[in-house]
């Protein structure tokens, strides 16, 4: 597609006839180069006050105050190894929370609970051992429930997810003992089994034990990296009356986060008590989102300044709100919110449509203002509008682009889950910088045909635009344009006021880039490590729309072609040269090892053994593994229905945990069948043990285990349409436990047995993975066993 090429107007810059010709400053591109060294000043600035992580402080800091070398002792006692639900080293952290607490001098319990998960795909049980203690308030209008998960996964120590949550907690227990005991009471909830499937939080949200949902406010602690700043990225309802407890440590924070965070698939503990009724905050570190549940999120990749963050953020929240009428809290609305160079900013949800509406009013009568004065075209605006969208799905599509080149260059980077390398910094700084060069192509061909203020109309027009629509559908984000565009219309009716020959003119124009560089930038930079260079197009889609909106005095009018063609291609080069350096900056080694997919696949009826891999990932000590060509696995192994077809290879058949079946009793209940099953495992004892009903000709109705109903139906995505109906029990019994079914169809009921286990049989590997290689967080460094049976 190309951009519609229009004749410029000689006339309207043209003398009157018989005037004297208008002598044009030498200097007439100063005000706007003045004012985008004034933007780039004002982003560099206000992200780097946003994003930088405090000096943690030391073991001799005031008692009152966080001290992230106290709290790191913590995590060195809980992230010395793995800790998930069931496993030795789980218990032995229970163990050590419960003495530290006793020890500062909180009365404690231990809730054994059986939760059930069953909201998000196959249904999750678990015998939970959730702790919690209370500092007593001395008038209390509620309760502030401090809550983090003392599980981790299964393939790394949890060290920040969730040892940082964990670890803030206690400390921020020790500085509230220190001083008064608060008007409010201050809860602990430390969780179990949220790696799994937020069994523990679900457990108690469910539980008498929850509490008067409206007089009690969450702060759930969270990780889903390894550095960087926290982000409060989901409140719940009433966020007016929440989001102020921030204001004695502002985290970075935006209430887009929230708009955003509700389109991925994606869960923490909060969720649960939430979707409870429950309102309050959620808080995460983003960066370093590659050593996300795997065996990277180690004691070394721990980030103290990252954790005194955190615990400086909980703390000051914590006193806030512990001071407050939680009672009040539910007369709360929903606010728009983001931080600001350490500020925070906020204001009444209430304000958002009718700035919407001021920014369609000031938008209109400034074109109508600069249309009358001759200083556009409203033709010329309209057409120049039109392709307003081009650049903007030209940085999109760039950055899609750029992302496959890198999987040709370094094809382990397909193997980040979550869509970051290691060091992705410089790498995302030529993935924008290829967004400007599109950006600047696009006003350079327009300005071919149209004047400075045409194009930044219709860039104000688009941010108008987006600022309603927003306003009716995302409320939260409706910020991020609205005051850019209220900009654009001031700056666009004070342009049009000035002389043709004034060199302010062209400057005051574009004067949205000002809110554009305060709002935008940081966004941008912020969703560069919540989405990942594999999904750039995001973020870049933000820092296009902030580069329309910037003066741009190098474009020219009617550049020559030959001139724009050269200097296109250098602002391309530029961008592939810094990408180029950030790729070579992010080597591999034992502190980067690549991360890939192998999981052990044996069919104990078949007795036949195999590797298997996603194919996401690459290390020349995978590929003898894993080559034996591709299959489908899932109508063997119903767990491995993503990515549908798997690299595979042939194992050698070693012993390990298998699962069991036994028909406990069978009866007809009208026109269904009632089945109790006993399921259990030989050889060993799995982490987790599944069951999956055939459900072709078999309709799951309803299910029951240890007390608690499960949901019938198609409860699961499955490739196939066999596996629709799925069960997990997390560290079972060691004898097993009962699952009944209540079923209807013709014929017999067709089940699979899957057990999995950490790890892989003794001796199955024939050479341990070298130290510049790990498991990916997903489909990895497993074992699954699984056996069919017909009822």
């Amino acid at each position: 597609m190309t951009t519609p090429q229009l004749e410029s107007d000689p006339a309207a810059d043209a003398p009157p006839p018989g005037a004297a010709p208008v002598r044009r400053p030498r200097l007439r591109g100063l005000p706007s180069l003045l004012l985008l060294a004034l933007v780039a000043l004002i982003a560099v600035g206000t992200t780097v006050a946003d994003l930088s992580v405090p000096k943690p402080l030391g073991a001799d800091a005031p008692a009152g105050q966080f001290s992230a070398t106290r709290a790191h002792r913590h995590v060195e006692r809980i992230a010395t190894e793995p800790r998930p639900v069931g496993s030795a080293a789980h218990d032995r952290v229970r163990d050590y929370l419960l003495a530290e607490l006793r020890k500062a001098g909180l009365s404690l319990e231990v809730l054994p609970a059986v939760g059930v998960e069953t909201t998000r795909s196959a249904a999750v049980t678990g015998r939970m051992q959730n702790i919690r203690a209370t500092i007593p308030g001395t008038d209390p209008t509620g309760r502030v429930l401090l809550v983090a998960h003392y599980d981790s996964v299964e393939l790394g120590p949890g060290a920040t997810d969730d040892g940082h949550g964990v670890a803030a907690i206690l400390e921020t227990v020790r500085a509230l003992r220190s001083g008064p005991a608060p008007r409010n009471d201050v809860t602990v909830l430390l969780t179990d089994g949220e790696e799994p499937g937020m069994v523990g939080a679900q457990a108690y949200a469910t539980s008498s034990e929850l509490g008067d949902p409206d007089r009690t406010v969450v702060l759930n602690l969270e990780s889903r990296g390894t550095s960087g700043r926290v982000v409060m990225f989901e409140t719940g309802a009433h966020n007016s009356a929440l989001v102020p407890a921030l204001s004695g440590h502002v985290p970075v924070t935006t209430s887009l986060a929230y708009e955003v965070y509700r389109l991925l698939p994606n869960y923490t503990d909060f969720t649960a008590f939430r979707e409870a009724g429950l309102t309050g905050m959620n808080f995460a570190n983003v960066a370093g989102s590659a050593n996300y549940d795997t065996a990277q999120d180690n004691l070394a990749n721990s980030s103290r300044a990252s954790l005194q963050d955190l615990g400086s953020t909980t703390l000051a929240a914590t006193r806030e709100l512990g001071a407050a009428d939680i009672a009040a809290v539910a007369e709360g609305s929903d606010a728009t919110y983001f931080s600001l160079g350490g500020l925070l900013v906020r204001y009444p949800g209430a304000l958002v449509l009718p700035l919407a509406a001021l920014a369609t009013a000031g938008f209109a009568a400034a074109v109508w203002w600069a249309v009358r004065r001759s200083a556009v075209s409203g033709r010329r605006v309209g057409v120049a509008a039109a392709t307003v969208p081009l650049p903007l799905l030209g940085a999109a599509g760039v950055g899609w682009a750029a992302w496959q080149l890198l999987l040709l260059v370094r094809p382990d980077y397909a193997g980040f889950v979550n869509g970051d390398p290691y060091r992705p910094g410089v790498t995302a700084a030529g993935f924008a910088v290829l967004a400007v060069a599109v950006v600047w192509i696009w006003a350079a061909l327009l300005r071919r045909g149209c004047g400075a203020l045409e194009v930044s109309a219709a860039v104000t027009g688009w941010l108008t635009a987006l600022a309603v629509v927003t306003a009716l559908l995302t409320p939260g984000a409706s910020y991020l344009f609205v005051w850019p565009a209220l900009f654009g219309a001031a700056g666009l009716a004070v342009a049009a006021r000035l002389p043709a020959h004034s060199p302010l003119r062209e400057a005051a124009g574009p004067c949205a880039g000002l809110p554009g560089a305060l709002l935008l930038v940081p966004v941008a930079v912020l969703l560069f490590p919540t989405l990942g260079l594999a999904t750039a197009a995001g973020p870049l889609l933000v820092v296009a729309l902030f580069a329309a909106t910037l003066p741009l005095p190098f474009t020219g009018a009617r550049p020559r072609m030959r001139i724009l063609a050269l200097r296109s291609g250098l602002a391309l080069a530029t961008g592939l040269a810094v990408i180029a350096a950030g790729v070579a900056r992010d080597g591999v080694d034992s502190r980067h090892p690549s991360q890939v997919s192998l999981v052990y696949a044996l069919d104990g009826d078949t007795h036949r053994a195999r590797w298997a891999s996603t194919g996401l990932g690459s290390h020349a000590w995978l590929d003898p593994y894993v080559d034996g060509g591709e299959a489908r696995l899932e109508d063997a192994f119903p767990p491995m229905r993503w990515p549908g077809i798997w690299r595979t290879g042939a194992a050698d058949r070693r012993t390990a945990p298998s699962p069991t079946l036994k028909v406990v009793s069978s009866r007809r209940q009208g026109d269904a069948r009632v089945v109790r099953l006993h399921v259990a495992a030989e050889s060993g004892s799995p982490e987790q043990l599944m069951l999956f009903v055939d459900t072709r000709n078999t309709t799951v109705v309803s299910g029951g285990a240890e007390g608690r109903r499960l949901p019938g139906g198609d409860t699961r995505e499955s490739l196939n349409g066999r596996w629709t109906w799925g069960y997990t029990y997390v560290a079972p019994p060691a004898g097993g436990f009962d699952l009944t079914l209540t079923v209807r169809g013709k014929g017999p009921l067709r089940v699979r047995a899957v057990a999995q286990t950490t790890g892989f049989p003794q001796g199955a590997l024939r050479t341990p993975p070298p130290p510049t290689l790990t498991w990916s967080a997903l489909d990895s460094g497993f074992t699954l066993v699984t056996r069919a049976f017909t009822v």
